[in-house]
């Protein structure tokens, strides 16, 4: 049987998240018989490229970590799936040593 699903019309997901989360200007549903509260889909964006972007190869200590890599760029963890999202990356494990990364332009993408 499957869960019932309602969209949540009381308040948006900028009272749930950061103002760094992929998910801040996403649809709230209620789903289930407790009517639990969930994210709709997150959609991927197409991002532009910049001439000023920054390019990194992943050394072995930031090795499917690119939380890391955000904290030692941007000065927060907060911006790892703006990066990966940038280099096309679906996966953490696809983050792996050896592997060189267009770091986004803030003022382009964050």
């Amino acid at each position: 049987m499957a869960n019932y699903i309602e969209k949540v019309n009381l308040f948006n997901s900028t009272n749930f998240t950061t103002s760094t989360s992929r998910y801040l200007n996403s649809q709230l549903y209620y789903y289930g018989d407790d009517k639990k509260i969930t994210y709709g889909t997150y959609r991927r964006r197409i991002v532009q490229e910049f001439e000023n972007d920054k390019f990194f190869e992943i050394p072995k200590p930031l090795n499917y970590r690119p939380d890391l890599v955000s904290n030692k760029f941007y000065g927060t963890p907060d911006y790892w799936w703006k990066i990966m999202e940038y280099n096309l990356m679906s996966d953490v494990y696809e983050f792996r040593q050896g592997t060189v990364i267009r770091l986004p332009n803030f003022t382009g993408i964050i």
